[in-house]
């Protein structure tokens, strides 16, 4: 008769493969599928959602007060959105060397707040310059 010989490692190898099977199984399995709330919904209806986020509110803005809330945010968005622009444009036109002619303020020209690392052009603006550019917008 013959015998069979069954090591540890034998069985703690067969015991890996079967759960390593089992775990990439769940790669296929079907996914939950959640309700949208109303509010998510009718940014799907909202002119300018586009795919594949088209109801991408991950604050949960779109519950919070009336259509015209939803309006006065998507308006501020787009402000928003177009003077980053901007201020991407002027920082990367400065960063290649291009910058406005003359004088900044008596004691300041524009060339030389091109020299100065960002944060240092920002402290040489004088004041009064600060609080107009505050106050557009």
């Amino acid at each position: 008769q013959p015998t069979i010989c069954v090591s540890n490692r034998n069985i703690t190898m067969k015991i890996a493969a079967l759960l390593a099977l089992v775990g990439s199984a769940a790669a296929f399995a079907p996914a939950a599928v959640s309700k949208t709330s109303t509010a998510i919904k009718a940014l799907d209806d909202m002119a300018g959602s586009t795919a594949p986020l088209k109801a991408f509110d991950p604050m949960g803005l779109a519950t919070v007060g009336s259509e015209e809330t939803l309006a006065w945010f998507r308006a501020a968005e787009l402000k928003h959105s177009r003077v980053a622009m901007l201020a991407t444009t002027g920082y990367l036109f400065n960063a290649a060397g291009f910058h406005f002619e003359g004088q900044l303020s008596s004691d300041i020209a524009f060339a030389d707040l091109a020299a100065m690392k960002p944060i240092d052009a920002w402290a040489a603006v004088p004041d009064a310059g600060k609080a107009a550019h505050a106050s557009i917008g």
